[in-house]
């Protein structure tokens, strides 16, 4: 997997915050000789960052698009963001500081007192900011959601605007796999995951597929996931989404099925 999300105590990492590594003294540090505030994206940096840079009015445009296609308030808690101009000084400042996460690309934390995000100037920046950024837009409201929706949100997000969130690769992946029979849907299974280590590429797809399903099939599904949110971030819980699914007439895992085989038909590109 090319990114990891650290929550506190609930992670999709391995181990607790406080815990998982011991910092150097000499350990490389954060950059900050540059900083952009723009709403609630506080974007510190190594480099000058231009302020109507299109990868910076993208993420920061996500913040509305979260919250019209999830019914959500939107949050005034920062989102510090800390972009390292190159790949070298972000791995050793992840290798020094959260050293079982160093094969990342890019990784959100959340503490008791601040959403973090950490990326380095790649060519997968964008990709990856939309998707930790959207981790930070949705923890800052919704601090309790569960993995599988937490991720399967991110994948959405994380692909261009005008895209309906549709990940090509996600899609082609989950296709091939059905055809060779060696995968079907599952939400209960996704629904055990409680860190992001014990779940695959794969699960990464089918948690995209399961909130496509509900956000793009029908107005019904779409209002059904708004509500199941709403309800998260108000009550700090929820029962499972399967149960409310499996309450449905054909809203399981073959009603997912002909959603994708329908993408897969109507030749969406990513």
């Amino acid at each position: 997997m090319r990114r990891c999300s650290i929550w506190p105590i609930l992670m999709t990492g391995a181990v607790a915050l406080g815990g998982c590594s011991r910092i150097r003294r000499d350990a490389p540090t954060l950059p900050e000789a540059h900083t952009l505030v723009r709403e609630q994206l506080v974007i510190h940096s190594d480099f000058p960052l231009a302020t109507q840079h299109r990868l910076v009015e993208d993420v920061t445009a996500r913040r509305f698009d979260l919250a019209r296609t999830l019914a959500l308030p939107v949050s005034n808690e920062p989102i510090h963001i800390y972009l390292f101009e190159d790949a070298a000084p972000f791995r050793a400042f992840i290798r020094a500081h959260h050293p079982e996460f160093s094969d990342r690309r890019a990784l959100f934390v959340e503490t008791d007192t601040r959403l973090i995000v950490y990326a380095h100037w790649g060519d997968r920046v964008a990709e990856d900011l939309r998707h930790e950024v959207t981790h930070g837009y949705l923890h800052s409201i919704v601090p309790a959601l569960p993995l599988w929706l937490d991720e399967g949100l991110a994948e959405y997000f994380e692909v261009r605007r005008g895209q309906d969130g549709m990940n090509r690769v996600h899609l082609d992946q989950l296709l091939a796999r059905l055809d060779q029979g060696q995968w079907r849907p599952d939400l209960e299974r996704l629904e055990r995951f409680e860190s992001a280590w014990d779940m695959t590429q794969e699960d990464y797809a089918e948690s995209w597929a399961w909130v496509h399903f509900l956000l793009r099939s029908r107005v019904e599904h779409c209002e059904l996931l708004q509500a199941y949110v709403e309800h998260l971030r108000r009550e700090g819980a929820a029962a499972p989404m399967s149960l409310t699914l499996g309450r449905l007439p054909d809203q399981g895992g073959a009603a997912l099925i002909e959603h994708l085989r329908r993408l897969g038909a109507e030749g969406h590109s990513a």
